[in-house]
């Protein structure tokens, strides 16, 4: 897979944020994503309407182009977690923010502000667009990690997923994940 390690320092990501059951991950994060659809880019970009304080804050900080998968469990990282909780366990939930960088200015009722751990990350691309992603990232977490023990997932953070562009029919979608690395 392609990857680069970038350095991320002093990120908060923005976004709106639902606690979502482990087991019913796979059909409540794109609902969710249809949400932001409905909220955000189909009045504003669509329909060309005025945006609201909210969706104004979304555009002004480029909300959409990350996932964040976090929660509140001590010493775990969240794909460990994720890796092994998705899709079994019906009793924890995790907290999926549909967010951007934030750049500052008020945060709307509705948003959240989550704080990014500092540091090196590895950007994964993953090939064939959107409709290829779920395929790609379940090989990330399956292949390609236990394949490179030299890249290890920082204690204590979260997994962003990224997206790039507006075409997700395209297969050549940019998408991806970024994993924060231990120091």
């Amino acid at each position: 897979m392609k990857h680069e390690i970038i350095e991320l320092h002093d990120v908060q990501i923005i976004g709106m944020a639902k606690k979502i059951a482990f087991n019913e991950a796979k059909d409540e994060c794109p609902k969710f994503w249809g949400e932001y659809v409905e909220t955000i880019i189909k009045p504003v970009v669509f329909e060309k309407k005025a945006p609201n304080a909210f969706q104004k804050a979304a555009l002004d900080n480029g909300v959409g182009e990350f996932g964040l998968c976090t929660c509140d469990i001590p010493n775990h990282n969240c794909a460990t977690c994720a890796e092994q909780n998705f899709g079994a366990c019906a009793s924890n939930t995790f907290t999926y923010v549909i967010g951007g960088e934030y750049k500052g200015g008020e945060v709307p009722e509705g948003m959240k502000l989550f704080p990014i751990k500092s540091g090196k990350w590895m950007k994964i691309y993953f090939e064939g667009g959107m409709k290829a992603f779920q395929v790609q990232h379940e090989k990330f977490h399956k292949e390609w990690i236990p394949a490179h023990p030299e890249y290890k997932w920082a204690r204590n953070s979260s997994c962003l997923e990224w997206y790039c562009g507006t075409d997700i029919q395209s297969p050549d979608y940019q998408c991806g994940v970024m994993m924060p690395l231990e120091d």
